[in-house]
């Protein structure tokens, strides 16, 4: 198809290159026919075709738009539990038996999706991120619009549910930045280290333990020194691997020697300083950049579940009162239908 060519809104140009419309979405599929085919007569389906089955799913998965280059391609990753949140959180609202189907169904759909993504060589993606932001907007337009209709809640105690959510989001915002990538580019046919997350003139901010900054300085001065350490010479936190008696400071991916506490992430492909770990949930490496921000967000997150949990039951369902001053959700039967 001619670059040129103009698109109407339903239209799109599929991954041959060929021009298709959003009508015919099932058809011409020979990798769904093949699927069929051998789950109607109970024989496993290989693996190739699952891959192309899912890369057809992925590429006609569209919506119509108006700018003239047709239909826009959306990410399953990002439209999936869009969809999917809600749709488990308003069945499971339908009776007790719904609430266990739910709960049971959702962290098995949400592997099961990851795995597959995983197998199409993904490494990276949103789904989590999405999944859990998705969640937490949802419960909270139902807090706001069911919940406090019926006029139990205190003011202060919404004003607190409200500026925890904000400040968790604020949080969240700042875990998800970069987490203190370390680069390696090319100058003059030499590598040369460039320190991305540097703190204070160019180097990690190690506190008061300065063997490690002196360490990493020493290495940058010296590149053609052996990239190990002798285990006996480390008194600080590594997170880097000791074999053999030694601690090996070199990275081997990005072919460069680390400074202490670094690490490689085998998602993001890049070694990052005081790393932690890699968080599905927020599609970020936890890093000397973003893990006072991450720990926030978590310990709002939980307190906001927590809270608001709590606000929900003790207005929704009858509550007891402890202590003259605590309340606790006691008759939740009426709830649902099964109970009755």
């Amino acid at each position: 198809m001619a670059a040129s060519e103009t698109l109407c809104c339903c239209e799109y140009e599929n991954m041959h290159g060929d021009r298709s419309h959003l009508l015919a979405f099932c058809c011409d599929c020979e990798a769904f026919d093949q699927t069929c085919d051998r789950l109607l007569t109970c024989r496993a389906v290989p693996t190739e075709t699952l891959q192309r089955l899912w890369a057809t799913i992925h590429d006609r998965c569209r919506i119509p738009w108006f700018s003239g280059k047709g239909a826009i391609q959306v990410k399953l990753d990002v439209i999936v539990p869009m969809i999917m949140v809600p749709a488990c959180l308003s069945f499971g609202t339908l009776g007790y038996f719904a609430t266990i189907a739910v709960l049971m169904f959702m962290p098995i759909f949400m592997l099961t999706f990851y795995t597959i993504w995983r197998r199409q060589g993904h490494k990276r993606t949103p789904f989590f991120f999405v999944w859990g932001l998705t969640s937490v907007l949802f419960s909270f337009l139902v807090f706001s619009g069911f919940v406090i209709s019926f006029r139990e809640i205190l003011l202060w105690e919404i004003l607190l549910l409200f500026s925890a959510l904000f400040f968790m989001f604020y949080a969240l915002l700042h875990a998800r930045k970069q987490p203190g990538y370390f680069s390696v580019v090319s100058k003059s046919q030499n590598k040369e280290l460039r320190y991305r997350p540097s703190l204070t003139n160019g180097h990690v901010k190690s506190g008061n333990n300065f063997d490690d900054e002196k360490e990493f300085l020493e290495l940058q001065m010296n590149r053609n020194e052996d990239a190990t350490l002798p285990a006996e010479k480390v008194t600080w936190i590594d997170s880097r691997p000791i074999k053999d008696g030694k601690l090996m400071i070199k990275c081997n991916y990005c072919n460069f020697q680390r400074p202490p506490r670094a690490g490689h992430c085998n998602i993001c492909g890049l070694c990052i300083a005081v790393r932690d770990h890699h968080c599905v949930w927020i599609d970020n490496c936890i890093g000397s950049n973003n893990h006072k921000s991450f720990l926030a967000a978590m310990f709002l997150f939980i307190f906001c579940g927590c809270y608001g949990s709590h606000l929900t039951l003790t207005t929704i369902c009858t509550p007891e009162m402890y202590f003259d001053w605590i309340l606790v959700p006691s008759d939740c039967r009426w709830l649902y239908e099964d109970f009755r």
